[in-house]
């Protein structure tokens, strides 16, 4: 138990401190070189073959891109070690938190098509996130509940948006009412995901609404709002109005058993440092065997490099991608500006220089960080490896996808922080 623990607590620091970054096989794509340095870039390529080859991880697929192109894209090393199979540029990925962002514009769509406001309560659209209670203790009373009290609010479309809703997650085992979001745990608990929705809405919030950034199922409740105000199912909606229009063709929820062969095997350590397979943990079902089972807008969606590249170059050319518009620019500015006041930051970014956006980090100050970076950047991470960033204003962004789970023993890696240096550094103009 104490082993677990602490796997969770490091797990929740990587994300809350989220700092993220980002073979020459594969189909053609369009390169963009008119404002990076083809030479530079390829210097990406010592960076990871060296974490592949001091045994760190099993493989990498990699890009930079720009508003116009790709500038660089490769893959590195195995996407099935056990069975020597090769990573590919077409190989797909469990992006995890990384749906995070999707789901976001897609609620910011059906702000720009007016059919839901940043101030509307979430009880307009799900009813049972109205009269909402703050534990007053996050350890139960003697009968099993919880004590509780009045918010002082209802919870906000906003507040969703930015994990100030007070909503609790899967990643602290710390009290009662943390291991109750834990047990809520959409991607094993039962029901359509309205009910999976109502189980986490019958849970006490951790703070008040508005006061504190809880990374949390904030987003998963956003994928509930998107069905209600859409009359569509989660993934239908992001079908017709983010993957088809962006000809994203290999992002979906749900995998069925022959789509295990393309996607990439999660690797994980043991304690005595050898990369075996994983089978998952308590916040997921066997990642390799297994499908999703669910539409979960927090973290369930399989991508590929290609896909989620396309949907970088919208966001950097202001919410459009040949021809088709999924934002306004306006839209995609506010998502990047500033939207947490700094006493509602976690404390490391309140040293560092960093925020929360709408779907993302958000660089305020890049030189308290610590890493390469440039004011701007806004981005995050997924649970099983995986990275990414844009920044509109310096027009360029990083993808950096791998499959490892998080657990006591993994192995430090430092590519996502030398991808970032090494796409800064190749900007010529």
């Amino acid at each position: 138990m104490k082993q677990e623990k602490t796997f969770m607590r490091a797990v929740a620091a990587v994300l809350a401190a989220a700092i993220i970054t980002v073979s020459a096989g594969g189909e053609a794509f369009a390169r963009d070189r008119s404002q990076l340095s083809a030479e530079a870039l390829e210097r990406i390529d010592a960076v990871l073959q060296a974490e592949i080859d001091d045994g760190n991880r099993a493989g990498y697929v990699a890009a930079v891109v720009t508003k116009e192109g790709v500038a660089y894209k490769k893959a590195f090393g195995k996407a099935d070690p056990f069975n020597d199979k090769p990573m590919t540029t077409d190989t797909r990925f469990r992006i995890a938190s990384m749906t995070k962002p999707v789901i976001s514009v897609a609620v910011m769509q059906l702000v720009d098509r007016g059919l839901v406001a940043l101030s509307d309560p979430v009880e307009r659209f799900i009813p049972a996130y109205a009269n909402p209670q703050v534990a007053v203790s996050k350890n139960r009373q003697k009968d099993g509940s919880f004590e509780t009290r009045p918010a002082k609010r209802s919870i906000t479309i906003h507040d969703l948006l930015t994990h100030t809703a007070g909503i609790g997650y899967v990643f602290s085992m710390e009290s009662d009412l943390d291991k109750a979001y834990l047990e809520a745990n959409l991607l094993l608990t039962e029901g359509d995901l309205g009910e999976r929705i109502d189980q986490i809405a019958a849970l006490p919030l951790l703070t008040e609404p508005g006061e504190k950034w809880e990374y949390s199922y904030s987003i998963d409740v956003l994928g509930r709002i998107i069905e209600v105000v859409s009359g569509m199912e989660l993934e239908a909606y992001l079908q017709e109005n983010v993957f088809a229009p962006l000809r994203m063709t290999e992002t979906e929820f749900f995998l069925n058993e022959e789509d295990f062969d393309g996607l990439a095997v999660v690797v994980e350590f043991n304690e005595q440092g050898e990369m075996i397979r994983s089978v998952g943990n308590a916040l997921s079902s066997n990642v390799n065997d297994e499908a999703f089972g669910i539409a979960s807008g927090g973290a369930g969606l399989v991508s590929n490099v290609d896909d989620y590249a396309r949907f970088m170059r919208m966001l950097l050319n202001g919410g459009e991608l040949d021809g088709a518009r999924i934002l306004s620019p306006a839209t995609v500015k506010l998502m990047m500006s500033d939207h947490t006041p700094m006493e509602a930051r976690p404390e490391p970014w309140q040293k560092t220089g960093t925020t929360f956006g709408l779907g993302g980090y958000v660089v305020l100050e890049p030189g308290y960080s610590g890493n390469v970076g440039a004011e701007g950047d806004w981005g995050w991470a997924g649970y099983w490896d995986t990275h990414f960033f844009v920044n509109a204003e310096q027009n360029i962004g990083a993808i950096l996808l791998a499959q490892t789970q998080p657990n006591p023993y993994i192995k430090p890696s430092r590519a996502r922080d030398l991808v970032k240096g090494v796409a800064y550094g190749a900007v010529k103009k």
